[in-house]
């Protein structure tokens, strides 16, 4: 059985860390963060990510740790839970998971003007649901998992990765106190997965320091409570154009079920380079995006413009957007990179978490496979990166032209010119189209499921 250590204990971690488990593994975590707390808002999480058939608490983070405590949400059929032994009704009960079933994600103009909307989960005829939840929920379940399966010895906290030294059969990794940073002894294992965020340190050991690209925008983020639902109480809405999109989200069954509405909202608008090193962890002001909510006033969720919910808001964080390109290989030797560490995603479509999952779900098939072929680590690390290297640096490309919210844009550029009444009967007579053309061609080509692809 080979030891493996998988640097980061977020959602790539946790999932990375079950699937070699339950491939044979004998898997040991190693997370920066000192202490577990309940931080954060949401994940995005597509359906896709469910076929991984093999494979409380959240964490107070750093900046090389992907944005734990931003408020996103959480999409995915249940079956790949199930399957890690963590029963439906663990994120579903308002007591614990608190997740909604997600019926529909649905799409408006600025002005307010219904474009389209796509099914999702059970409302889709799927056999299983999908969920919008506090990333915090669902993250603490995964995390309980990992530590009933694994043992508490075997999740470390407070030990922050530094540096790697590869042989040929085997990894020395080091890491220091994150909270004194004191040297912690070196660490011997026969495999090595990075999967610490968005400034991986495993990269950089890696590959070198590699500037980011600024990419012009910025995303605000946030949580707050409404006496309402919006439409049916489990449908996700985004509007606007290009240059701003508003979207929000209910994250609570607890809430929906006694007719209120958590809300999680974001804005994604331009702005110029903010200057100093990336960070996603800055809190921002409503006088920063009053203006650009006032646009979207035509739009109204739970009766509330995107303004008033932003006014309802305690704490908004902005976050700065940044793109990297996509790695050649996530093939170094008894070392690999995972979620991302090894393909950073610009926050469209819902991938992120996705594709780490997937990354997952992918590396648990190719221990599996190298194990009974005899190829060790190495085939295991080789397998891995065909399998995802190359698709997912598709969805990084697919990612900077917006995914499934470049629906937004198309309908504000065809619709450039036209009077009010106009664009209204415009977008009642091609959303359609755009349905099929924009949100549905992005959603065909995410990557599927390779466990049918391995076994093959």
């Amino acid at each position: 059985m080979a030891k493996t250590v998988v640097v980061g204990g977020g959602i790539g971690g946790c999932a990375a860390a079950l699937a070699l488990h339950r491939a044979g593994a004998d898997v040991i975590i190693y997370e920066a963060a000192p202490e577990l707390k309940e931080l954060g808002a949401g994940i995005n999480v597509q359906a896709v990510a469910v076929k991984m058939d093999r494979c409380g608490w959240n964490f107070t983070v750093d900046d090389n740790v992907i944005n734990d405590c931003l408020p996103t949400f959480l999409n995915l059929e249940i079956r790949v839970l199930t399957d890690l032994g963590i029963p439906l009704e663990k994120f579903h009960a308002p007591s614990e998971g608190d997740a909604i079933f997600t019926s529909a994600v649905e799409y408006f103009t600025a002005e307010g003007f219904f474009i389209s909307s796509e099914k999702v989960g059970l409302a889709a005829g799927a056999s299983q649901p999908q969920l919008s939840a506090h990333r915090a929920k669902f993250h603490s379940t995964l995390l309980a998992e990992c530590l009933r399966v694994l043992g508490q010895e075997k999740v470390i906290l407070n030990s922050r990765f530094t540096q790697l030294e590869s042989f040929e059969d085997h990894v020395i990794l080091h890491f220091e106190k994150t909270t004194t940073k004191d040297p912690m002894p070196p660490v011997r294992c026969d495999f090595a997965v990075g999967a610490d965020g968005l400034k991986s340190r495993v990269c950089r050991a890696l590959l070198g320091d590699g500037a980011p690209r600024y990419t012009g925008r910025m995303i605000y983020r946030g949580l707050c409570e409404v006496e309402a639902i919006h439409a049916d109480g489990c449908t996700v809405s985004l509007c606007g154009h290009e240059n701003g999109n508003f979207i929000c989200y209910p994250i609570s069954e607890g809430m929906r079920e006694k007719g209120q509405f958590l809300c999680n909202w974001g804005l994604c608008v331009l702005r110029t380079h903010p200057g100093g090193e990336e960070k996603w962890t800055s809190e921002a002001t409503l006088e920063e995006i009053r203006e650009e909510l006032e646009e979207f006033g035509g739009n109204r969720f739970a009766g509330l413009t995107p303004l008033q919910l932003a006014e309802r808001t305690e704490k908004i964080i902005g976050w700065s957007l940044f793109d990297r390109d996509p790695l050649e290989s996530f093939d170094f030797g008894s070392v690999t990179l995972l979620g991302d560490a090894a393909h950073p995603l610009l926050p469209y479509g819902s991938q992120g978490a996705t594709q780490a999952i997937m990354d997952a779900e992918a590396l648990g098939v190719s221990y599996q496979n190298a194990m009974a072929k005899g190829t060790g680590i190495r085939g295991c690390v080789k397998e891995y990166s065909d399998l995802r290297c190359e698709v997912t640096g598709k969805v990084v490309i697919a990612n900077r032209d917006m995914g499934s919210t470049a629906v937004l844009r198309v309908a504000a550029v065809e619709t450039q010119g036209m009077a009010v009444d106009e664009k209204r009967t415009w977008c009642a007579e091609h959303g359609k189209r755009l349905h099929d053309e924009v949100i549905q061609k992005y959603r065909a080509s995410m990557p599927k499921s390779v466990r049918a692809v391995a076994e093959r």
